[in-house]
This record gives C-alpha cells, sequence and structure tokens, in this order.
C-alpha cells in the first residue's frame, strides 16, 4: 500500500514550481519538528532532522531538489541556531560536515527516485496489459491449517478473470476458491493448484468447469510462483463447440454422399484418386482400396479406357471440365454406360487442390437414343407402311424423349450438386485442418452455408416443376400484384428496352401464390429481355377471359386471368417449342441460364390449377400466356400488408459507400430489390464530394473501414456536422466494433456483417423512419 502510494506521489509531481515548493514545505515541516525537539531537549542534535526532508525532497524533485533542500536547511540552521548551542561544535565545521553528508545523501537518493519512477511504469504497464487481455490472469496464495494447503485465495484477478466469476461476485481478491465454488468445481480446482505448487514448469489443460450451473470449457495453464500459483486460462466452449458442429456437419456430409444414387470419388492435386465411395465400390464389386490411384480404370471397359484415361490426365493437367461417357463393368460382370463428370477444389491462390466427382449411369439413355436411331432408320426405308408401324414409333419416340428428361435432370441436378458438395466439404476439410484460425473459420463456414443455401434454392425450383412445392394459395387482386412488382421488372427489362404494362383495375381476382406469381413473372420479363435486342419492346397484358373445353392444352373450361408476357424477340423454332418446360433445357450460352426459369413457372402455374400457351415463330417474338384460375373476390389483407412495406421502401434514394467490389454489388441489388434509388461510392472521400454537389439523398449507408482517410465514422461526423437532418447507417464486418460514444451509437445504428435482405430493409426502413 505504502510502495503504491509513493509510486504515484514521485510520479505525479511533474511541474517544477509544484515540485520545488514541495521541497520548501519539507524543509520547513523538518525546521518545526526542529523547534519542537529544541523545546524538549536541552541539546538536540543541530542537522538530523533535515535528512529525511532532503531524502524526500530528492525522491520527489530529482537531484536539484535535493541539493536545494540541503541548501535552505543550512541556511535556516545557520539563521534560527546560534552555534554555541550546537553540541559544541562550531559552526563552520558542523555545517560543513552537513553539506558534505546532505550531498551524499541526495547522490543515494538519487537511485531510488529512479527505481521507484520505473516501478511505477511497470506496473502501470502491467495494468494497462490486463485491463485489456483476453486472456484470464490469476494469483493464487495458499490457505494452511496445520501445516496442510486446504484451500487457495485470490491475490490477483484481471478483469476478464472477474468477468468469468459466477453471479454475484463482483471480484475474486482476497476470496477462497472453496467459497466461490462450494461444489465439485472448488474441489477440482483446489486439486489442480495443488498439483501446480509442486512441478518446476507449466502445464497446459482443457478442464471442465460448472459456472452457474452450466458447464464450461476451460484452457489453462499454471505454474508455481513462490509458495503460491499463476494461473492463465481463456474460455473456449465456443469455440468446442463450433470444432463439434464441423466435424458432425462433415458426418452428416459424408452420410448424403453415401445416400446419393451416383458414384462420387475423391481425386488428389495429381488425379491420384484417394477415395471412392460406397456406391463405386458396390457396384464394381472392387476392394476398398482397389480404385484408388489408377486402379479406377481397371473397371472401365477396354475400348473406353484410354481415351477415359487420356481425358482424365488432361483434365488434371490443365484444370479442364471432365466429363466423358464410358462403360463400366458391374460386379456381376454386365458393362453399364455411365457419364462421367469431375470439378477441382482451388485454395485461395487458386491452385487446384482436389478434384470431386461423379458418375451417373445412363445405360437407359444410351440404349433409348441407340433404339430410336435404328427405328427411325427403319421406318425412314419402310416409309411408315403401316399406321401400327407409325404408332409404334411415335411411343417410341416419346418414351425416349422421356428418358432423355430424365437423363438431363439426373445429369444437371449430379453437375449443380457437385458443386455445392465441392464447397462444403472443400471447406469442411480446410476448417479441420486449422479450427483455431477464426477467421478463416468463418469465411469458409459462410462459403459452405451459402452453398447449402444454394442448394435449398435449387431444391425448391425443382419441386416447383413437379408440382410438390408448398404453396400458399389465396384470392388476390392480380392488378396491384402487377402494380408491386413492376420496379423489379422494369429494371430486369433493362433501358434500352420498351417495357409496356396494361393491366386494368377492374380485371378481377385470382386464386395463387402472391410471391411466386411475382417470381414467375420477373422470370418471364427476363427470358423476354435475354431474347429481345435493343431498341425492342417487352409487353405484359392482363386480362379476365373464358376458355372453353379443349381452348388451351391441359386447361379446364372455366373463368380465367391471363397474363400475357410479349416480346419482339427472334422467336423460337417449333424444336425449341417442344422442350421449353423441359428441366435444364436452356438455349442460353453456357454459365448464362439453369434451364428451370419456365420449369419453374409451368410447375407453378400447374400448382395453381391453371394452364401456360407458348405462341412463336422465328422472326415474330414470342407470347407467353399465364392463365390462372379467376375468383370472385380478393382478399384485402395480405395484399395491405405486402404493399405497407414496399411502399415504404419504394424510392428511397440512398448512398451506398462500400469499399469492396462483391460486397458493394450484392449490397446494391438488395436495395434496389427492396425498390431504392441507389447511388455508390468506394470511399469516404468520394461520398462527401457526391454529397457536397447537393445530391439529395434520403440515407446514407457505409462501411466503417475503408482506405482513404476518411472512414465511416469520420464520414458520419462529417455529414452530421453539414447534413444534420441526413441519417446515417453503419456497417462492419468486425462483430466487435462498436462506437464508444453513446450519443453516436444511437444516431448511427449499425448492421453487421454477414446481414440478410430481411435485416438490411429492417435498418435501413428504421433509420429512414426516425428521420
Amino acid at each position: 500500500m505504502m510502495a503504491t502510494w509513493a509510486q504515484r506521489f514521485a510520479t505525479a509531481v511533474e511541474r517544477p514550481a509544484v515540485a520545488y515548493g514541495i521541497v520548501i514545505g519539507s524543509v520547513a515541516v523538518a525546521t518545526s519538528l526542529q523547534g519542537v525537539i529544541e523545546l524538549a531537549l536541552t541539546s538536540p542534535p543541530a542537522f538530523m532532522i533535515y535528512y529525511p526532508a532532503i531524502i524526500f525532497a530528492t525522491v520527489v524533485a530529482g537531484g536539484r531538489g535535493g541539493l536545494t533542500a540541503v541548501a535552505l536547511s543550512a541556511l535556516v540552521a545557520v539563521l534560527l541556531w546560534p552555534t554555541e548551542a550546537r553540541a559544541g561544535a562550531t559552526l563552520p565545521v558542523t555545517l560543513g560536515l552537513f553539506l558534505l553528508t546532505g550531498g551524499l545523501t541526495v547522490a543515494l537518493a538519487k537511485p531510488l527516485r529512479v527505481a521507484i519512477r520505473r516501478g511505477a511504469t511497470v506496473q502501470e504497464r502491467f495494468r494497462i496489459a490486463q485491463q485489456g487481455a483476453k486472456d484470464s490472469f490469476v494469483i493464487f496464495d495458499p490457505v494452511r491449517e496445520n501445516g496442510e494447503v486446504v484451500d487457495f485465495v485470490w491475490v490477483y484477478a484481471n478483469p476478464a478473470a472477474d468477468r468469468m466469476a459466477p453471479a454475484g461476485v463482483e471480484s475474486l481478491v482476497g476470496r477462497r476458491v472453496r467459497e466461490v465454488f462450494p461444489d465439485g468445481t472448488g474441489l477440482a480446482m483446489v486439486e489442480r493448484l495443488r498439483q501446480a505448487q509442486g512441478q518446476d514448469e507449466a502445464d497446459e489443460l482443457e478442464v471442465s468447469r460448472v459456472i452457474d450451473g452450466e458447464e464450461r470449457w476451460v484452457r489453462s495453464s499454471a505454474v508455481r510462483a513462490g509458495e503460491g500459483v499463476a494461473v492463465i486460462f481463456r474460455d473456449i466452449t465456443e469455440q468446442r463447440a463450433m470444432v463439434q458442429a464441423l466435424r458432425q456437419g462433415e458426418a452428416r456430409v459424408r452420410a448424403f454422399i453415401e445416400s446419393l444414387p451416383q458414384l462420387m470419388w475423391v481425386g488428389a492435386k495429381d488425379g491420384a484418386w484417394v477415395f471412392a465411395s460406397p456406391q463405386w465400390r458396390t457396384f464394381t464389386g472392387d476392394g476398398p482400396d482397389d480404385a484408388l490411384g489408377d486402379g479406377w480404370l481397371a473397371s472401365v471397359h477396354p475400348e473406353d479406357c484410354d481415351a477415359v484415361a487420356e481425358a482424365w490426365r488432361q483434365a488434371v493437367q490443365n484444370a479442364l471440365p471432365f466429363s466423358p461417357q464410358f462403360r463400366l463393368r458391374r460386379a456381376d460382370g454386365v458393362w453399364r454406360w455411365f457419364h462421367g463428370r469431375a470439378s477441382p477444389l482451388r485454395d485461395e491462390d487458386g491452385e487446384v487442390r482436389r478434384w470431386f466427382g461423379s458418375a451417373s449411369d445412363i445405360t437407359e439413355v444410351i440404349e433409348a437414343r441407340q433404339d430410336l436411331e435404328a427405328r427411325v432408320e427403319a421406318r425412314t426405308r419402310d416409309l411408315q407402311a403401316s399406321l401400327e408401324d407409325k404408332a409404334r414409333t411415335e411411343t417410341a419416340l416419346a418414351q425416349a424423349q422421356r428418358l432423355e428428361t430424365v437423363g438431363r435432370l439426373t445429369g444437371g441436378v449430379a453437375h449443380d450438386f457437385n458443386n455445392l458438395l465441392t464447397v462444403v466439404i472443400g471447406g469442411l476439410d480446410m476448417i479441420l485442418k486449422n479450427p483455431a484460425d477464426q477467421a478463416r473459420v468463418t469465411r469458409l463456414a459462410e462459403a459452405a452455408l451459402s452453398a447449402g443455401r444454394r442448394g435449398e434454392r435449387l431444391t425448391r425450383q425443382l419441386l416447383a416443376f413437379s408440382r410438390r412445392q408448398e404453396l400458399r394459395l389465396d384470392n388476390l387482386a392480380v392488378a396491384p400484384l402487377v402494380e408491386q412488382v413492376e420496379p423489379l421488372v422494369r429494371r430486369a427489362a433493362g433501358e434500352a428496352i420498351h417495357l409496356v404494362i396494361d393491366c386494368a383495375p377492374d380485371v378481377g381476382a385470382a386464386r395463387l401464390d402472391a410471391a411466386q406469381f411475382e417470381a414467375a413473372l420477373l422470370n418471364l420479363v427476363v427470358n423476354a429481355a435475354d431474347a429481345t435486342p435493343a431498341g425492342g419492346q417487352i409487353r405484359i397484358e392482363a386480362a379476365r377471359t373464358t376458355l372453353a373445353e379443349g381452348e388451351v392444352r391441359e386447361a379446364e373450361p372455366g373463368d380465367y386471368v391471363r397474363i400475357s408476357v410479349t416480346d419482339t424477340g427472334a422467336g423460337m423454332a417449333p424444336d425449341v417449342l417442344d422442350h421449353v418446360f423441359e428441366p435444364f433445357f436452356t438455349t442460353k450460352e453456357t454459365g448464362k441460364g439453369t434451364g428451370l426459369g419456365l420449369a419453374q413457372v409451368y410447375g407453378f402455374i400447374r400448382q395453381c390449377g391453371g394452364a401456360v400457351e407458348v405462341r412463336s415463330a422465328p422472326g415474330e417474338g414470342s407470347t407467353i400466356s399465364l392463365y390462372l384460375p379467376a375468383a370472385d373476390h380478393a382478399d384485402p389483407l395480405a395484399l395491405e400488408a405486402e404493399v405497407g412495406i414496399e411502399t415504404m421502401m419504394a424510392g428511397l434514394r440512398i448512398l451506398l459507400v462500400e469499399d469492396d467490389d462483391a460486397v458493394r454489388a450484392v449490397t446494391e441489388g438488395l436495395l434496389s430489390e427492396l425498390g431504392c434509388q441507389v447511388e455508390t461510392a468506394i470511399n469516404g472521400v468520394e461520398a462527401l464530394v457526391r454529397v457536397g454537389r447537393g445530391a439529395d439523398f434520403d440515407l446514407v449507408l457505409s462501411d466503417i473501414v475503408m482506405p482513404g482517410g476518411v472512414s465511416g465514422v469520420d464520414l458520419a461526423r462529417r455529414l452530421r456536422d453539414d447534413h444534420p437532418s441526413l441519417p446515417v447507417v453503419l456497417t462492419t464486418g468486425y462483430t466487435a466494433e462498436k462506437l464508444d460514444d453513446a450519443e453516436e451509437a444511437q444516431a448511427w445504428p449499425i448492421l453487421r456483417k454477414p446481414f440478410r435482405a430481411e435485416q438490411l430493409s429492417a435498418v435501413v426502413r428504421q433509420a429512414a423512419g426516425a428521420a
């Protein structure tokens, strides 16, 4: 306690005036004490009382202060006390000895001052380091009874340690372990500390502790510190849970792979197989390791083996797609046709780390195609000799088309899921190799989560095509729905294409799912925009109509609301029209279409009880009409809720400030889909220029950490001073980042990354509404 007081006092007096004032005061106090001693003693020592004052002055004010105290003390002694009263010594001798010994005292006290100041500096640095430390640090002293250690008491605990204390315990210092943890946790801690007392080196353990009834896992290191024990520890409960979740996720992925009908494999960077799924081993009859390396080629048909091996070598060497068709020997010796596909898994530098592949049985498709070709050739020679032969040929053709559709569907699903599994399995593989890198774990887990969501969307599209998707069918007015989706379809059509919407308010209501209807209409407009050249026109019309028996294919007689999308594009040939609703069929370039858009629209309309009609010819554009069952009245409640949300967001002018190109593009897209008008800036400097030009923005959405010398917080402060009525929302990818100023934290809400569309919508609406 005294040492701490001395350290603080020695470092507090930095101004010379204050320091020399204390020097004078210390000499004055010594002089007063000398006077009291004069009254009590007949022959008191002459200068003895001044030495403590000299030491104190040296510690406080340094060497000059100490010498000043020596001089003042000598001057006071000469002025106040006669020479003959000083124990028989003459004044010059006594004064000379005092000056000499006083100077030596100053010389000896200067190192004491240095030591005190250094000690204060070290102690302050230790305090600052422990104040902000993530790890907990404590020191224990043993509690002995009859010479035996029965407990331990905390003599030091940093803030991180106090935060882990049970509820109701504000500070651990001065408390016994068994007092804070009276249960089995306390007994285990005391035993652990006893063991640490008997060890010369620090240990490192992961132990389970029960705090406030909850099991927590702690990684700690204890080392003997004199009679006591020093311990550093950290709560790793969440980290252990994350690792366990990753392992469980890997197990689920493996179970998923093993449940697929395709034959799956994994290859190393050099193309050597390192894993073959149980389906491969079951089909070929291979042993657990027979297919590894290049052993899998032994199961390929001899006529196909060389071509497949060369295709695989080229794919591995040049990172090219691998997609051959070949025959595989089944365990019973039968040869089956397969379509193999493989894609590489790349690391952060773009280098191939592994290959993931699958093979789908397409024997029926190949045989059907061969049979079809043989039948067509035979019927061409016979010139359709009989109606029976013609019917049989048409039946075979239809069967072959169905099988080809199934093959395309199977191949498309396998291809897309292989891509998703590459992200999921590869991400989990890299996470398990280094689970301690939290930033890397988060990034890879988000990539795996994104892949899972893409798989979910793919599943929804397939369900819509198969008409197994669960819909919420309501009687809704069609005109407000078309008006509501108009901003989205106009953005989809683009400025180069003229979009006309003709939807009378009295078109009436239809039975449909609002969300799927909007998605279907948007899908049709996107397809029409892709087919329409610049300067062309897309027309959306809505009308009420009555259909007779057989007037529209698959439509029952009755009243319908017809939604037609007409474009002035190139049109479609009859052979294309025959396949437009088949899944994964597309006329777009590779990578620009999934082939599920019209299939999803068709499935949705059929689930609603309606029908789809396509009219098109080369050079005459296309018209796709959706016939929805008409309803006598509309349910206004669901529509009002949807319109209310869109109205709050529509037309908001937002300045988006984000330096990351990908994040900026995604965020801009989300805001645009919410009906906002978005302008972007890549840093704070550009944003200030945009606002300074007089642009009328309703809200600024800015990242916090940005290059250019102006952070998001700096930008918000400048806008607060220059444009106090302009609301600001800050975004950050650092979950621990916050604003220290409470007023700023309330004025500028922080949106954490990653965020979803509904989170972005909520914070924007709240900020814009509050303004």
